[in-house]
């Protein structure tokens, strides 16, 4: 039982993240990622509601996602049931994109974007670019391991 609750919890952060990741991708980010200075970007993340985001949500279901993935990852590594490969693939995949968030986007948006005066307007420009090109693909790398852990979740409960 603690396992299927614990698949289910992480799920449910997984569908937290993704939606939170389409609606930034598709309506918070062209708010603020076009003409971006180190004049105008800080007010630009705030009226875009990025700022918001930034204090309120992300940091309640990133980290939580991330704990969450951790804790499947042993107790998937531990089960030797039909559901054993894709509940590891599931956690893994999270895991990963933690990683990846915690190590590239959620820096380079506290050093780069929240600070924009320490840029030039031209390394401003490219970083926001970069970074705003990147960050939906982990909208889709969430869906594949909210598939794979629905997936496992079916075997589990079997």
């Amino acid at each position: 039982m603690f396992n299927i609750i614990a698949l289910a919890l992480l799920i449910l952060f997984i569908q937290l993240g993704m939606g939170g990741g389409l609606y930034e991708s598709l309506v918070i980010y062209p708010r603020w990622k076009n003409d971006a200075t180190p004049g105008n970007l800080a007010q630009k993340l705030k009226d875009s509601g990025q700022a918001t985001a930034n204090r309120r949500f992300w940091p309640l279901v990133s980290p939580l996602q991330a704990l969450l993935a951790i804790l499947n990852l042993v107790l998937a590594w531990q089960y030797t049931g039909n559901a054993h490969a894709a509940w590891l693939t599931a956690a893994l995949i999270i895991v990963a994109n933690r990683v990846i968030t915690f190590t590239y986007f959620v820096p380079t948006m506290v050093r780069k974007f929240e600070h924009p005066e320490k840029l030039d307007a031209a390394r401003l420009k490219k970083a926001v670019s970069l970074w705003t090109s990147l960050s939906p693909f982990r909208v889709g790398v969430e869906f594949v391991a909210w598939v794979t852990a629905m997936y496992a979740f079916v075997l589990l409960c079997l």
